[in-house]
């Protein structure tokens, strides 16, 4: 009798965890069944295999370009035209929600483009394939992602044959060597778990790969946000003398350095309202004077 107790009071204990199983069971299915959507649902741009082979310098062209995000009734950008020489450096000012960080996506093909032509070296971007692309394009984005890995291996993202004393320079650039005051150096631990980043301090993370990164067409979408204004001055100090031979475009609501430009175009509403060097705007009297006016 004993035995049959025993035996029955353990079958109910072994069934007990199956109670509680299903009471996940909503959330496991509606988590499956967004995975399942996600890796059904086709992607917004398909790459071409092959396309004209990457350069050492790059040209850009864009004409009447008009964006609307898919099932958004209006437009982000309007009739966008904008020229880039090879070694040209042009900053995109203006007021959040301008559509400037909107026009940087596009150019790396995030999206396409609604109305209008981009042209990359005299080619449509749409013939270029991802590989050819992304070789071509060095991106430092407002979202700068550290990957739970060691500090090492979020550096080598950017070049995987890059040496450990490559990697110690671009930190020690941008002022990161404090990362490396431990035991674990290189191998020090990152995100999640790890040691933990300011925002100024993922940002300049973010600058470090762009260093390591040699490509001839740079797009920076706010590369100082969160950083004092000694480390900007530092940073951008840095990105002119790297990038001397190469050509960038930095979208940026703020007006410090862009003296050094060769070229300020102040958007306004998704469109591009007026363009030239520091000197000319002022000498305009319009946006770009309101802005420093303002400032």
């Amino acid at each position: 009798m004993a035995l049959f107790v025993f035996t029955s009071l353990a079958s109910f204990e072994a069934l007990l965890p199956v109670a509680g199983a299903f009471q996940h069971l909503g959330q496991v299915i509606a988590s499956a069944t967004r995975v399942g959507q996600l890796m059904e649902q086709k992607p917004e741009v398909t790459f071409p295999i092959s396309g004209p082979a990457p350069t050492s310098q790059v040209a850009l062209e864009v004409t009447g370009l008009s964006f609307t995000y898919p099932q958004q009734p209006l437009p982000v950008l309007q009739n966008i035209s904008l020229s880039l020489a090879a070694g040209e450096h042009i900053a995109l000012l203006g007021r959040t929600g301008c559509g400037k960080s909107t026009l940087l996506q596009l150019l790396t093909r995030a999206w396409d483009v609604s109305q209008g032509h981009i042209m990359l070296n005299g080619q449509p971007l749409a013939c270029y394939d991802e590989a050819a692309l992304r070789q071509m394009m060095t991106v430092v984005s407002q979202r700068v992602h550290i990957f739970s890995s060691t500090l090492r291996e979020n550096l080598l993202l950017a070049c995987p044959t890059a040496s450990d004393e490559q990697l110690k320079k671009v930190l020690e650039q941008v002022g990161l060597t404090n990362l490396l005051d431990n035991s674990e150096g290189l191998n020090a631990w990152m995100g999640d778990g790890g040691r933990p980043l300011s925002g100024g301090e993922q940002r300049r993370l973010g600058i470090a790969r762009a260093l390591l990164h040699s490509a001839p067409l740079w797009l920076l979408d706010e590369p100082t946000e969160g950083l004092d204004a000694e480390t900007e001055q530092q940073i951008l100090a840095l990105l002119r003398e790297h990038c001397q031979h190469k050509s960038l475009i930095m979208v940026t609501h703020r007006l410090y350095g862009l003296e050094y430009m060769d070229r300020i175009c102040v958007m306004d509403g998704g469109k591009i309202v007026e363009q030239g060097d520091h000197h000319q705007l002022l000498q305009n009297k319009g946006r770009y004077y309101q802005f420093h006016q303002r400032h």
